[in-house]
């Protein structure tokens, strides 16, 4: 909530005050009013939640409920804010309009009233412009606009036939401000009608606005001015008039360049005072379709602008930044090795000849200045802990951070697009692709974002550099795939240009490769890949095989055996034995997706709720675990093991859920499990052997801590040969004192480092939890080979130190996820927390082992080192002494 100043400072659009309400439907806001004693709110579903606040603190005057109205002819409610008193407008098809008034205090119900309106119907369109609510009908022919009077009881209907020129009205819209005024649109027209409410019914506005305008009306000493803006990509045009007579403002009209980046917006504030060069002023208040909120003095320019688009993250990815100009450099050197020794050699000795060059322009000050990245600091460091984090939210905008500073480098928006919905919990969630990463120099890394079109649903890929945020693809980067999208991953193997490919799955279960170029590698590896999908409504999981189109390989070996005319081609032999011109391998291969198994894991009122498979990313350093008695217990390591969350209802134990372990290339269930009396809020970490979730458990009231660890025995077997056995489980149960919005594992470069859990709290903490706590091995009485293990005894509430809170006093409200990186260091592991609040930081489980302390003495190392040199010297040349003497005796 956020006020407009009229001093002569202008705000800087830091938030003052905050107050995060429930989640879900309770915590949803369904009517805001202001003026300068209070702010009311009214939120919640069917019990609603009207609170009074303090605009300048924050502090909560009053509090009380309301519960809706349960007809089953209610078509919708609408609250509004009128002389200190909270009014609900409840509409009922064919029948009455119920309007009751409270005390906005003390949530006493002063009056209530119906008011006959048998014609309103479901598909009414009203709009509540306080204290009037107008409502779109029909008399016969005739359109007409009914003004209900809500404070007086009235009705007033008046044709609009003449005003349409006797078409039909297509939208009624409500203009916001300080006067009850709506618009109406005729179906296919280019301008919009102004109508003033009045208790005669309406007053028409003298002018035709364009019907694309936004409006605003603000209140000016003792008139009222009617604010237009008119948006393009590269300005918007603000106009001023009076509301009574139609007269243009002069001093308020004007056009500003309008940032790059920024949607389409409409005013939701503005306040007007005169300026000290004469004339008028107004700071006006814009909300846009991308979720960002901008400032504007007019006539003038753009004050503040925020990204609030950042609370409604749905991707992110960590990556790499670019090498510096003078490693780039050394690169290009490298990279010419089929010159040979001799060109080598003179390449090396040019490349010295342009250093020194360069050396000599930059000491006379005229050398080339440096590249953007470098301007900017957007290059690697020797640790790998400066890197970019590309975030994008549901409202279609892709932001590059740096993760250092916290700076917006580029952000992009996408029109049209929006990311894909989770059928079981209704999250949204957009696949995100690194294609080539900023490693493979010339090359520039690639990425791409899978999203559906807003109006086909179709999938539509959206392919950029993620450094500079420039389109990869034309048009705007976006490939529009003319499918919907069922299924999608990354191929671990690159092509020659170190670009990975895409393959999707559309839903008529046929195989997609983006690019084309990485076809042949999808060909070659084809034979070991599988795919899998899960219906969560039904709780059907399927998995696929991936082959060549069988039509292709017989008409091969026809042409092969020279039974077919095309066999004289040796071009189309060599594309259907999937060779090219070089021998390589064709871009002609059709690939097919086979359903090899079908799993059907609930029943009833169950349903999936979760998939989680493991992080790509992750390396396992370890195969096994050394016990006290120096045995060795190896680790079940299955990459394509995936955990299945089911959960339903039953009226002996309510609410239920089940974890599944499922090898989705085989199709085979390998463990499962349930719980019983346990709901939401389920959250899941699956990595190397083990599987960590937390659910709430309603018999007992508190939120629990599952931990599964999968060993195959002190005997490895020979998954090459032989099918993998079943694997020993551990399993532990927990006790967390909070409750769990989401966790993630800290993840390494090279997985030598302990793994840790990073807890988000509802109370704002991010709880770093150790492994050694939750190990489901952690006996009751300890052994001295467990001692010696470093097991310590099992305590069924994990302790939650001040220390361990990674945020410290900053709390982090609302959070949907955890994303961990590696960094250049093994010890160090990059933490990014996102939702309403963003928090980033690094982590060092094992400690920073690899890394110096800040007090080391580096002057002491220095003087023993050279001590010792200096001693080693005159120690070898007094030897050399004493073996000379020796020899001569």
């Amino acid at each position: 909530m956020m006020g407009l100043c009229e001093g002569n400072n202008e705000p800087a659009g830091q938030i003052l005050w905050r107050h995060v309400l429930e989640k879900a439907d309770q915590g949803e806001i369904q009517f805001m009013d202001s003026d300068d004693d209070e702010i009311v709110t009214v939120s919640g579903g069917s019990v609603v939640m009207a609170r009074s606040w303090d605009p300048h603190s924050g502090y909560l005057n009053s509090e009380w409920t309301v519960t809706q109205n349960t007809n089953s002819r209610l078509i919708d409610t609408k609250w509004f804010h009128f002389q200190k008193q909270l009014f609900q407008v409840a509409s009922v098809a064919q029948s009455h309009i119920a309007v009751a008034a409270y005390n906005v205090s003390t949530g006493l119900k002063i009056s209530s009233q119906e008011i006959p309106v048998p014609w309103i119907a479901e598909d009414t369109r009203c709009v509540l412009a306080v204290p009037y609510l107008a409502c779109l009908g029909s008399v016969g022919p005739d359109t007409v606009l009914h003004v209900i009077s809500l404070t007086g009881s009235v009705v007033q209907t008046k044709s609009l036939s003449a005003l349409l020129e006797g078409k039909v009205a297509g939208e009624l819209e409500l203009v916001g401000g300080s006067k009850p005024v709506v618009t109406v649109t005729a179906v296919g027209a280019s301008t919009k009608h102004i109508l003033l409410l009045d208790a005669s019914g309406f007053k028409p506005y003298p002018h035709q606005l364009p019907a694309e305008s936004k409006l605003f009306i603000v209140p000016y000493e003792n008139s009222n001015i009617l604010l237009q803006t008119s948006y393009s990509e590269v300005s918007l045009e603000l106009l001023g008039s009076d509301l009574e007579t139609g007269e243009e403002l002069s001093d308020l009209v004007g056009k500003l360049k309008y940032p790059n980046g920024l949607g389409e917006a409409d005013i939701v504030a503005a306040a007007c005072s005169p300026r000290k060069d004469k004339g008028r002023g107004c700071r006006i208040l814009l909300a846009t379709d991308d979720h960002a909120i901008a400032l504007i003095f007019h006539p003038g320019k753009f004050v503040w602008i925020r990204e609030e688009a950042l609370a409604s993250i749905a991707a992110v990815e960590v990556l790499d930044l670019p090498v510096s100009d003078t490693d780039a450099a050394i690169e290009k050197e490298f990279d010419h090795k089929e010159t040979g020794f001799l060109g080598m050699f003179v390449h090396r000795l040019a490349s010295q000849m342009l250093q020194l060059r360069l050396l000599l322009l930059t000491i006379l000050g005229l050398g080339e200045p440096p590249s953007a990245g470098q301007r900017a600091g957007l290059v690697r460091d020797e640790f790998g802990l400066h890197k970019m984090i590309i975030a994008a939210s549901s409202a279609g905008k892709i932001f590059g951070i740096d993760n250092l500073s916290g700076e917006i480098i580029w952000q992009h928006r996408l029109e049209n697009l929006i990311p894909f919905v989770d059928q079981a919990t209704g999250k949204n969630h957009m696949p995100f692709f690194v294609q080539r990463t900023t490693r493979h120099f010339p090359n520039p890394a690639q990425c791409a974002l899978l999203l559906r079109h807003k109006v086909t649903g179709e999938g539509v890929l959206f392919v950029f550099n993620p450094i500079t945020g420039q389109p990869l693809a034309e048009p705007g980067g976006l490939i529009k795939l003319g499918y919907k999208v069922k299924q999608t991953f990354l191929l671990h193997q690159p092509n020659k240009e170190f670009l990975r490919g895409i393959l999707l799955l559309d839903s008529q279960d046929n195989l997609h490769v983006f690019p084309e170029s990485t076809r042949n590698v999808a060909a070659s590896v084809a034979a070991t890949t599988f795919i899998f999908t899960a219906d969560s409504s039904s709780g059907l999981l399927v998995g696929y095989s991936l082959a060549l189109s069988t039509k292709q390989r017989e008409l091969a070996k026809c042409v092969e055996e020279g039974s077919s005319p095309l066999s004289r081609s040796s071009s189309v032999l060599r594309a259907l034995r999937g060779e090219g011109e070089d021998g390589g391998k064709s871009v002609y291969q059709k690939l097919v997706a086979t359903r090899v198994w079908e799993i059907k894991l609930t029943q009833g009122s169950q349903h999936i709720t979760a998939v989680v498979s493991k992080n790509s990313i992750e390396k396992v350093h370890s195969q096994g675990r050394v016990l006290g008695d120096r045995s060795v217990l190896y680790k079940y390591i299955n990459p394509n093991l995936v955990a299945v969350l089911t959960q339903g209802f039953d009226p002996v134990h309510k609410q239920f859920l089940n974890i599944y372990l499922v090898d989705v290339v085989s199709g085979s269930v390998v463990f499962s499990i349930t719980h019983k009396r346990a709901r939401e809020p389920v959250h899941i970490v699956h990595s190397e052997n083990w599987l960590l979730y937390s659910y709430f458990s309603d018999k007992s009231r508190r939120t629990e801590i599952v931990t599964l660890e999968l060993y195959e025995g002190k005997v490895q077997s020979n998954t090459t040969v032989a099918a993998p056995l079943q694997p020993i489980v551990d399993r532990q149960a927990y006790i967390l004192p909070g409750m769990i919005e989401s966790m993630k594992e800290t993840v390494t470069e090279k997985g030598i480092t302990s793994k840790h859990i990073l807890v988000a709290l509802a109370s704002g903490g991010i709880l770093e939890v150790p492994w050694v706590f939750v190990d489901p091995r952690r006996p009751i009485t300890v052994t001295p080979e467990m001692r010696e293990e470093g097991v310590i005894p099992y305590m069924p509430e994990l302790p939650m130190p001040s220390d361990a809170i990674i945020n410290y006093n900053q709390t982090v409200q609302r959070v949907k996820g955890i994303h961990t990186a590696p960094s250049g260091l093994e010890s160090t592991c990059l933490v990014f927390v996102y939702g309403l609040d963003l928090f980033y930081t690094r982590v060092a489980p094992s400690k920073t082992f690899d890394l110096l302390k800040e007090d080391f003495d580096h002057f002491l190392i220095t003087a023993v080192l050279l001590g010792l040199t200096v001693t080693s010297y005159i120690t070898k040349k007094l030897a050399s002494r004493k073996a000379l003497k020796q020899a001569w005796k």
